[in-house]
């Protein structure tokens, strides 16, 4: 730790590490029920979105090592980018969400 405590970066960590398992067992917890597959595709595109928030602060705000894109977290390039990041996210959820719903649909009706 840099900064000697933890930072915002840290709490990301500890709720991907909470949500992992949950996503990764989504299927097996009867609490889901038939959700349990759009619950999974939710909680593991969160957890990969939760990653890259410090990879992008941390790049921007390092590199190059002379003089780095981004002055610091409130920087309005680094806040375009998690916000960029952000619509990504969004997008690629709803993406996976439809055509999960189209594959149960085609499984439905073919079975």
């Amino acid at each position: 730790m840099k900064l000697g405590h933890p930072t915002a970066g840290h709490y990301l960590a500890i709720i991907i590490f909470i949500l992992l398992p949950i996503g990764i067992y989504a299927r097996q917890l009867r609490i889901f029920g038939k959700l349990a597959d759009y619950v999974q595709v939710i909680i593991m595109s969160t957890t990969l979105f939760l990653s890259f928030i410090p990879t992008i602060v941390e790049s921007l705000t390092r590199l190059p090592i002379s003089q780095p894109i981004a002055n610091g977290p409130a920087d309005p390039l680094l806040q375009k980018a998690l916000s960029g990041l952000m619509v990504v996210y969004v997008i690629g959820v709803i993406y996976q969400i439809i055509k999960l719903r189209a594959s149960r649909k085609t499984s439905a009706i073919a079975g």
